[in-house]
């Protein structure tokens, strides 16, 4: 369920992002059809535009709808909260740090004395 809905919501995504490509695509697909029954001027005696009227038409329409989208990535951010830190440089309680010495770890199950003599690999032939 969560598969197909995320694949539509990409589907959709991709359309929108490459409307135009599609636009011109499925006129050019449908060019014939477009000149000869929706173009302006298909009742002239020789139409010269051949449906190009309708794909101008079109694509000025898609180009409105996109300016019509909110463009989020321009958007003002406003902080929720401001707090202002005065910091003073203190050198008067430095420390001198020194190097601790810990004790060495052990434990049962850290294998360290294994006797890497014995153990061979297989080797190819």
């Amino acid at each position: 369920m969560k598969k197909s809905i995320l694949f539509i919501l990409l589907l959709s995504f991709l359309y929108q992002s490459t409307s135009s490509i599609w636009i011109i695509t499925s006129f050019y697909i449908n060019q014939d059809y477009i000149a000869k029954n929706i173009c302006i001027n298909r009742f002239d005696a020789i139409p010269v535009c051949n449906g190009k009227c309708f794909l101008e038409k079109e694509l000025s329409a898609d180009a409105e709808k996109e300016q019509q989208i909110p463009n989020i990535k321009n958007k003002e951010v406003h902080p929720l909260f401001l707090q202002v830190i005065n910091y003073k440089p203190v050198t008067a309680y430095i420390q001198a740090f020194t190097q601790i010495d810990y004790p060495e770890y052990t434990s049962n199950f850290i294998l360290s004395k294994l006797v890497f003599s014995v153990f061979q690999p297989p080797e190819f032939v």
